[in-house]
């Protein structure tokens, strides 16, 4: 195999565990951000590490309302110095904690593997890395469905045997009466 294909298929794998991550994430009650969002989205953003190929990168995006007056109190203030601008930062700080704490528990839980992104730039950005369980809602939902294509399935052959003998488990017994 070449380098390039153990790319494509490291970049499908961590394609399907984000997938899974956002399952989780929304799951739990957590708006999930697709990419094509209007503006004003709050919400998880789940990406494949790109170009790194580690893991699946979790960041959380707080509302425009607080990013624009944060921007605003920035700029009057870009060395942070007085009481706006560093209740602003403080707040940043707080969200940015509280959410990833939040994504990491729930995530954890949920039976993956996170840990932090080592982004300086982003602090609260979480790794995750792989699936070390299934989450209980999904093995749930999963029995459930195999649960429901065995009864069709069972459905199916009963009346597919009453409606042609010939090859149902009575076929057989029919050449024996001879």
């Amino acid at each position: 195999m070449t380098a390039a294909h153990d790319d494509k298929d490291r970049r499908f794998r961590l394609d399907v565990l984000a997938t899974t991550v956002q399952e989780e994430l929304m799951a739990a009650g957590l708006p999930v951000l697709s990419g094509n969002d209007p503006i004003g989205s709050v919400g998880a953003v789940v990406h494949a590490d790109v170009p790194g190929l580690r893991g699946v990168t979790v960041d959380w995006q707080a509302h425009t309302l607080f990013w624009d007056a944060s921007q605003e109190a920035m700029a009057e203030d870009p060395h942070q110095e007085g009481a706006e601008g560093q209740a602003f930062g403080r707040l940043a700080v707080a969200v940015g904690e509280a959410m990833a704490e939040a994504m990491r528990k729930i995530l954890t839980a949920a039976g993956l593997e996170v840990a932090d992104s080592g982004n300086d730039y982003a602090p609260d950005q979480l790794l995750v890395t792989r699936c070390l369980a299934r989450s209980p809602w999904q093995v749930r939902r999963d029995a459930k469905f195999e649960r429901q294509q065995e009864a069709m399935r069972a459905a199916w052959n009963a009346k597919h045997e009453a409606e042609c003998p010939h090859h149902g488990p009575a076929a057989g017994r029919a050449d024996d009466d001879r």
